[in-house]
């Protein structure tokens, strides 16, 4: 019975049309817009003069986006970090883009940015390839993962239509959840910057699923020469350890982005409840308004 009232529900017709005309009075508590999706284009707001379309394929993300708005979704605290690092970037990386959110987002906010976009698993890929011609961007789509080496790696993949995460960690994988073997293709930013003739890269958002030590060591190369400004996950102590390692040298500061309380320096990275770090040099961290003297935190 569930399936089937589920199987007419996702054929009801003009659903957006309703939802748009709820949201204009009422927004409903996660709880109940997390039942309240369809499938569709629909305008996302940066701000009062600029905004982007998404495509909505019916899950979580997109559909708190349509319900929120970005100031108020999964990630806002690092969304404000990243569009406020996005005004003054002219290249831009992101690394496990998923359908393309962070990136969309660049290049709205600056359209003079050089934007790249990884995604690995094809039929995400697609969907981020859709949402770029929706908005008729230039942003570069990159069907590949980004690593310490060029060549092939095998992920665990799902059976799902759509899938937010995937690893190369087996056993990170969701437990109860069957997945398989799925080869891609790897490329290190050392590579890629080579065969695209990159003489900057100013920001990079990193979401790769413990991976994330791995893409630096593959920017080996040039990561002292660029110093970008890096949003990057850190799921665990160990990966914490590993970045610590290849950044100590980089004078960068460290920022935890806890979602719900704002953003707080510290002199080391490690696992948090909320998994973000910023890596920036002082002088952007004077530029957002996180730099803190040493000694007062």
């Amino acid at each position: 019975m569930k399936n089937l009232i589920k199987k007419i529900y996702l054929i009801f017709p003009f659903k957006k049309q309703i939802f748009l005309f709820i949201r204009y009075f009422w927004t409903p508590s996660e709880n109940i817009f997390k039942h309240l999706y369809f499938k569709g284009n629909f305008k996302v707001s940066i701000n009062k003069y600029k905004s982007f379309k998404i495509r909505h394929y019916g899950y979580f993300i997109e559909n708190e986006i349509f319900w929120t708005g970005l100031a108020n979704v999964w990630e806002k605290e690092s969304l404000k970090i990243w569009m406020k690092l996005c005004e003054t970037s002219d290249v831009i990386i992101d690394i496990g883009a998923n359908t393309g959110v962070y990136s969309l987002i660049a290049k709205t906010i600056n359209n003079n940015s050089k934007v790249y976009a990884f995604e690995p698993v094809k039929r995400i890929f697609s969907k981020l390839q859709d949402n770029i011609s929706l908005n008729k961007f230039d942003i570069i789509s990159i069907e590949k993962a980004v690593s310490n080496s060029d060549g092939n790696a095998i992920i665990y993949d799902t059976n799902s239509e759509h899938i937010y995460s995937v690893t190369v960690n087996k056993n990170l994988s969701d437990t109860g959840i069957k997945v398989f073997e799925t080869k891609i293709e790897t490329v290190t930013l050392n590579s890629f910057i080579k065969e695209y003739n990159l003489l900057k890269i100013d920001l990079i958002k990193i979401d790769v699923e413990t991976h994330e030590a791995e893409v630096l060591e593959g920017f080996n190369e040039y990561i002292s020469v660029f110093r970008p400004s890096i949003l990057i996950e850190i799921l665990n102590d160990e990966v914490g350890q590993k970045v610590n390692n290849l950044v100590s040298n980089l004078d960068y500061l460290y920022f935890n982005v806890d979602e719900k309380k704002g953003v707080m320096q510290v002199d080391k990275i490690k696992k948090s409840d909320n998994y973000n770090y910023l890596l920036c040099e002082k002088r952007k961290a004077v530029e957002l308004g996180l730099f803190i003297e040493e000694g007062e935190f």
